[in-house]
């Protein structure tokens, strides 16, 4: 007679194999694999603890544990990932959204709500315009673009890939009539000068050093050309500084993610070093690294306004 694989069963040897095969977080890369097998979230794959899989079930969820075991990111295996309460298809042309990047959008967001307790009107509602700058998956635009009624949010991205997922996204989240697409390097598409109230940027930082460090699910699946700034990391910071000086509005917002401490005061000194922007703000991450970094535009400069 065949052995009978319950949920519970089953949960057991995925942890226990994936977490031979390196993974850091197998417990939870197991529950998340059977619950898309099962149709279950995680709460439900304990009810039915004891619930038997179906033979093809169970074909199905070792092949997805091998896959896993393999490297390939849980996120790109099931087609989606979560961020900042909405759901985000993923693939290998994109970067998967992280937890950390979710402090750039809420500085974007703080940012916002103050502008518009200071300008907006009944009759002219505060209505800005955000760029953000390697889009990817979308995560950043689209999250703005839900999060405040009268934003139009362009996203911009070197890869036509990347621009896809990004619409699909765009799409199913209800917000595609503001969310403009566009591909090109930094701030390249954007023409009018002085015209954009947040420029905002999860680039590549990852300098040498760390991508000599980066665990094979990143190393081996993940975009290389989003992830890779040169030799310090700080390669595309440089030239979208340049663009942000251009297209940014007085008053406006640069906020951008980063590696660490050290680069996020490196690149302050850049910023300050302009004379165009007030003193910048680090923002910490989870682990207490510097990880967003974001100032104001000054309000005139040398009479330019």
């Amino acid at each position: 007679m065949a052995e009978m694989w319950t949920i519970g069963k089953l949960l057991t040897w995925a942890t226990d194999w994936l977490k031979g095969q390196g993974s850091a977080s197998a417990r939870l890369d197991a529950q998340l694999l059977l619950g898309h097998v099962c149709g279950l979230d995680k709460v439900h794959l304990y009810v039915q603890f004891d619930r038997p899989l179906a033979q093809n079930e169970l074909a199905v969820f070792r092949d997805l544990v091998k896959r896993r075991a393999a490297g390939e990111p849980v996120a790109y295996i099931l087609g989606k990932k979560e961020f900042y309460s909405r759901e985000f298809q993923v693939d290998s042309n994109v970067l998967v959204p992280r937890p950390e990047t979710e402090h750039l959008v809420d500085c974007v967001l703080a940012y916002l709500r103050q502008r518009d307790a200071e300008e907006a009107t009944e009759e002219m509602p505060f209505s800005p315009r955000i760029v953000d700058v390697g889009t990817g998956s979308g995560a950043i635009a689209i999250t703005v673009a839900a999060e405040v009624e009268h934003a139009i949010v362009v996203g911009i991205d070197i890869s036509a890939a990347a621009l896809e997922v990004a619409k699909r996204n765009a799409t199913v989240l209800d917000v595609r009539e503001r969310v403009k697409l566009a591909q090109g390097d930094t701030l390249a598409p954007i023409r009018s000068a002085h015209s954009v109230d947040v420029v905002v940027s999860n680039p590549p930082y990852l300098d040498d050093a760390l991508m000599s460090t980066l665990p094979k699910d990143v190393r081996d699946f993940e975009p290389h050309q989003a992830l890779y700034g040169g030799a310090d990391g700080l390669d595309i910071q440089r030239r979208l500084l340049e663009g942000a000086k251009r297209v940014l509005k007085p008053g406006g917002l640069l906020a951008v993610e980063l590696a660490s401490t050290d680069q996020a005061q490196e690149l302050g000194a850049l910023w300050s070093k302009t004379g165009l922007f007030h003193e910048p703000t680090m923002v910490q991450d989870y682990q207490g690294h510097g990880r967003v970094l974001h100032a104001r535009r000054i309000e005139t400069v040398g009479g330019e306004q």
